[in-house]
């Protein structure tokens, strides 16, 4: 007896759980990857044509080799959640617990990461809003798990630009203090070296995101 299974049309018909159950196996394969994208069991694989095996997989291929867009608000069981609006005005704590999420290199913590990055929206104004403030990530994290893939793999993309950008930006700046340090006659060697411990803590964080999005059906 053959089956009838639904393919989403958008990761956005994925959710987050789903794929973490995927990624957090040791070798996750094809087969795994059918059963979690159509929310079938191995029995119920079993009974797929095998003809139409091969055409499936590059359908959702397809669904992953994108560029991922940055998706900054979404609905989830009636409540609209948002990123924060502003990454340079981000805490220490947040960035604190973001960072420790994205280092670990699992997919079993991006709920919480994204329970970081993301929190239900307070007040908006057009294309402005506030969030929540930010209470820790176990507030949010077991919600985020239904959360939509195509959020979190377009927050991942956004957050590895933005890193990018910061690791980019730091050598000018390192450049215009000197010079500012050499008119004044005033050298800061504490500015220094957390400037160098920021560095090496950003570029941790970009071979994190880029091992976290190594998995072949993705492409940033």
């Amino acid at each position: 007896m053959q089956i009838e299974v639904s393919l989403p049309t958008s990761l956005r018909q994925v959710k987050l759980k789903d794929y973490q159950e995927l990624l957090i196996k040791e070798n996750p394969d094809n087969d795994d990857m059918l059963k979690c994208i159509l929310n079938i069991n191995t029995k119920e694989l079993g009974k797929i044509k095998n003809k139409d095996v091969d055409n499936l997989l590059l359908i959702i291929n397809k669904l992953f080799d994108k560029k991922h867009k940055f998706i900054p608000t979404f609905k989830l069981n009636g409540v609209f959640f948002g990123i924060i609006p502003n990454l340079d005005n981000i805490t220490y704590g947040e960035n604190k617990d973001i960072t420790t999420y994205i280092n670990n290199k699992d997919w079993g913590n991006m709920h919480k990461a994204m329970a970081v990055l993301f929190r239900p929206i307070k007040q908006k104004h057009g294309s402005k809003y506030l969030i929540e403030e930010y209470e820790g990530s176990h507030k949010y994290s077991e919600t985020l798990k239904n959360m939509p893939l195509d959020v979190v793999l377009g927050a991942m993309v956004f957050f590895w630009d933005l890193t990018n950008a910061l690791l980019n930006y730091i050598p000018s700046y390192l450049e215009n203090q000197t010079k500012q340090e050499q008119i004044s006659g005033a050298v800061s060697i504490e500015n220094g070296e957390v400037i160098q411990n920021y560095i090496l803590l950003a570029k941790e964080t970009l071979q994190s995101l880029n091992k976290l999005q190594s998995f072949p059906f993705i492409n940033v």
